[in-house]
């Protein structure tokens, strides 16, 4: 099972956090994000934003429901950061689908 986070540009995997060994850290570090972007509201962290909702509604060993919630919120983020981006002036990065 592998719950990589792309939610940032670096190249080697070995620098992202072990979301596969700590699945909480992925639940936290989503959660600082998120209360964090009304204060700095830029495409990176609703982009990262994004990254770990999708890391923590693939991840079978959180609660369903939770995992649900993060799978519903994806759509949300990504239009946030179109819109975050727009007001900023710069080219959003267009969502992969996996």
């Amino acid at each position: 099972m592998s719950f990589s986070c792309d939610c940032d540009d670096r190249e080697d995997e070995d620098s992202l956090p072990e979301y596969e060994t700590a699945p909480d850290l992925a639940l936290a570090a989503l959660l600082t994000l998120m209360t964090s972007y009304p204060d700095h509201p830029t495409p990176a962290i609703a982009r990262a934003i994004v990254a770990h909702l999708q890391v923590v509604s693939r991840d079978e060993r959180h609660d369903k429901e939770l995992s649900r919630s993060a799978a519903q919120l994806v759509s949300k983020w990504e239009a946030l950061e179109v819109l975050c981006a727009k007001e900023a002036g710069v080219h959003p990065v267009l969502p992969v689908r996996h």
